[in-house]
């Protein structure tokens, strides 16, 4: 944790007072590695997480079956999943609006053949809330049985109450020559997927170097796109990651 928290401290000096908590940066660190597989073989490389804070932070959550060891304070992060299924956390604190359902699209593009639209039924809202929490909880379990793994370009959040953080790029790039550069080189990824292109400024040079045929620019999913350009990138997701779906065995 020295380096992360070194890092930290340098973006600190950028963006003062807007930072994020460090221990909410360390909990989301410690969701991150709790899904790390124990062969990186996809990697996907998003923003950031979003803003949360200390009161956020203290909201408990229940066990979740099958997930030992697994995070118990709520997080404004897609591995976190009390991040828009409010019955893990039966809290009057949960924030009336959380979640993230494009990166739950994208995490089950990761892992399942995508035709229509329909077919995130299972993770999206319309499905059952005990059932649609259950699908999330295999999706992830499949991710680290098949390699797939989301890390952040930036270790602090960069979003917060639905608005981007003033010098937000100069930080980015500070956590990224600083801390995650590393962390992706050192996973050795067969493929990198890029999400967004304001991370691919930033990341492109790096990649170029360590992984020139090895990695894809997906556009961020809230981009300004039609839903059938937002439908096809979904695809390219569940292209990217399907070498050897077969072959995963379930736990």
């Amino acid at each position: 944790m020295d380096k992360l928290r070194k890092t930290y401290a340098a973006i600190k000096e950028i963006l003062g007072d807007n930072t994020e908590p460090l221990d909410s940066v360390e909990l989301v660190e410690a969701y991150r590695q709790y899904f790390k597989p124990e062969k990186v073989r996809f990697l996907l490389l998003a923003e950031s997480h979003v803003f949360t804070n200390d009161l956020e932070r203290q909201i408990p959550l229940q066990s979740v079956r099958g997930l030992e060891g697994y995070p118990q304070q709520y997080a404004r992060f897609v591995y976190c999943l009390g991040y828009g299924e409010k019955q893990l956390t039966n809290s009057v604190d949960h924030p009336k609006r959380d979640g993230t359902p494009q990166f739950w699209k994208i995490f089950f593009s990761c892992c399942n053949p995508i035709s229509s639209p329909d077919d995130f039924h299972p993770i999206l809202g319309k499905t059952p809330a005990n059932q649609r929490l259950r699908n999330k909880i295999e999706t992830l379990k499949q991710m680290k049985r098949r390699g797939i793994w989301l890390v952040d370009a930036s270790i602090v959040a960069l979003y917060q109450d639905g608005k981007k953080i003033p010098n937000m790029f100069d930080a980015l790039e500070t956590s990224w020559h600083s801390y995650t550069r590393d962390i992706v080189i050192s996973a050795q990824p067969d493929h990198v997927i890029c999400i967004g292109k304001g991370v691919a400024n930033v990341v492109e040079p790096d990649f170029k170097r360590h992984f020139p045929s090895a990695y894809t620019v997906i556009a961020q999913p809230n981009a300004f796109l039609s839903s059938a350009e937002h439908f096809e990138n979904y695809k390219s997701y569940s292209r990217i990651c399907s070498r050897d779906r077969s072959s995963s065995n379930p736990e």
